[in-house]
C-alpha cells in the first residue's frame, strides 16, 4: 500500500508542476517536433534528388505520408496552445475586475 500511494503522490505532484508550467511545455514540445520536421524534410529533400541525380531509389510517397504525420503534429501541439489561451483569456475576463490586471494590479 506504501508504494501504491508514493506512486499516486509522484504522479499528482508531475500534474500538478506540468499544469503550473504548461506554457513552457507548449513551447518545448513546439521546438521538438519543429526540429524532428526540419529533419525529416532536409531528409525527404535530400532523398528527392538523389533519385533525380543519383539513380536511387528513394520511395517519393513516403513523403506525402510524412507530410501528413507532421500536419497531424502541428494540428495537434496548435490544438493545446489554444486551449491552454482559451483558459487564460476565460481566467482573466471572469475571475478578475474590470481594468485590473488579473494579478491584482501588482
Amino acid at each position: 500500500m506504501r508504494v501504491i500511494s508514493r506512486i499516486k503522490n509522484e504522479i499528482l505532484n508531475l500534474a500538478s508542476w506540468s499544469q503550473r508550467n504548461l506554457e513552457k511545455l507548449i513551447i518545448l514540445i513546439g521546438v521538438m517536433v519543429m526540429s524532428f520536421i526540419l529533419l525529416v524534410l532536409a531528409s525527404w529533400a535530400i532523398g528527392y534528388y538523389a533519385n533525380g541525380f543519383f539513380g536511387y531509389h528513394f520511395e517519393l510517397g513516403s513523403i506525402w505520408q510524412g507530410l501528413g504525420a507532421c500536419v497531424a503534429a502541428i494540428t495537434g501541439l496548435l490544438t493545446v496552445a489554444g486551449v491552454n489561451l482559451g483558459k487564460q483569456y476565460i481566467d482573466s475576463k471572469f475571475n478578475s475586475p474590470i481594468g485590473k490586471s488579473p494579478g491584482g494590479g501588482k
